[in-house]
Formats: structure tokens, C-alpha cells, sequence
């Protein structure tokens, strides 16, 4: 990941603490795919695996999902090519702030159906530019994030940027707050914390 620009020399989590999420998926030509990959915090692993789990048995179409070690890091290709993704050591675009990506908390889902508002120079971009069919998000249509936004919150990925003030539909995440404690404890104790959290959210 260092060799490809995905983690970075200060990445605010380690290799040691990162999970390699390996699933099969229902691709928009209504095959199943078994080269599905994520790189996620190794807390939220098994979770993970759930939702995507849960997508194929709802036949919920994905593009693909590789790693971004074959983009280099670059979140605006890999939002080009369609490809759902997890880690990467980056800032929120436009800040200095670290992305949840870089803790390897957040999952973004074709990026095309499902794009973001960036701020440029204070001008509000869609990206990606092939995205600009779905801005509108009715009527609802294949691949859209809006019909699992309940399996990312039943496994923990409480936090949908849909309904953030520059609204970003591709990216499910983990809260902070929460993130921040799960990097603090021994993966075990991680692990358990993450899924006594998931469980309290499918309750809801």
C-alpha cells in the first residue's frame, strides 16, 4: 500500500491493524463476481463482510471493488472506473482533515450512481462527471445507495453522507468518535466493542 500511495508514512493506522475483506458480488450484468476486495479497520472485518453479504443475497449490483492500490491512491480514479472502495490514507477533499478512509472506517459505493458534492474553490463539483445522471435521485434506480441504507446501518455504518449539506451518496461510514476508541483498544477488544455497537443499531 506504502508502493502504491494508499498509506501514507504518518497514516494514522498501521498495517497491523487493517483487514483484508474478500466477497462475492452481483455485478450490474447480473453475474456473480468472487474478486471482490476491501481494506477495512480489522475491528469492523466481520461486520463488513455481512453487508456485503447482505447486498448479494438483495442482488444489490456493484460495479466492482478493488483495491486502491490499483489506482495508486487516487480517489478520483478509482471514482471514474465505478469502483466501490475502503482504506486509503487521504484527507477529506479540499481540507486538512484526515477521511474516515484513512481509518479504514468508511466504504464508498459506485461512485457513478451513487456520486459527491466536492468543494473546489468554494464552488460546489460533482464528481464523477459520469455521475451527473443520478444528481437527480428519483426516481429510485438500480444500484442507488438509497435502498441499503439499512444494512450499512443494521452492521454498524450508522453515518450515510446522502444526508450531508454537500451530499455525498457513494459513502457509508462508521461515527468518529466511535472510530477513534476502536484504534485505541487491543483488536479484540475492538472487535467486540464494534459488534456490541452494530447490534445495538440493528435494534433500533
Amino acid at each position: 500500500m506504502k508502493a502504491h500511495r494508499v498509506m501514507r508514512a504518518d497514516a494514522p493506522v498501521g498495517c497491523e491493524r487493517l483487514a483484508l475483506v474478500r466477497f462475492t458480488y452481483i455485478g450490474f450484468d447480473g453475474r456473480e463476481h468472487a474478486d471482490g476486495e476491501l481494506v477495512v479497520l480489522d475491528a469492523l472485518a466481520d461486520q463488513v463482510a455481512r453487508i456485503f453479504a447482505a447486498l448479494r443475497a438483495r442482488r444489490f449490483p456493484l460495479q466492482q471493488a478493488r483495491l486502491m492500490n490499483a489506482y495508486d491512491g487516487d480517489d478520483d480514479a478509482s471514482m471514474d472506473a465505478n469502483n466501490t472502495s475502503a482504506f486509503n490514507d487521504r484527507n477529506v477533499v479540499g481540507t486538512q482533515s484526515i477521511s474516515m478512509h484513512a481509518y479504514g472506517a468508511a466504504i464508498d459505493i459506485n461512485p457513478v450512481q451513487n456520486p459527491a458534492y466536492d468543494r473546489v474553490n468554494g464552488m460546489r463539483v460533482l464528481v464523477p462527471q459520469a455521475g451527473a445522471a443520478y444528481a437527480q435521485r428519483s426516481p429510485l434506480r438500480s444500484g442507488m445507495a438509497e435502498s441499503v441504507t439499512q444494512v450499512f446501518a443494521a452492521h454498524g455504518f450508522t453515518v450515510w453522507g446522502g444526508r450531508f449539506r454537500d451530499p455525498d451518496y457513494q459513502h457509508f461510514t462508521i461515527p468518529r468518535a466511535l472510530s477513534q476508541k476502536l484504534i485505541r483498544l487491543p483488536p479484540r477488544e475492538a472487535r467486540a466493542m464494534f459488534d456490541a455497537a452494530a447490534g445495538h443499531g440493528a435494534k433500533k
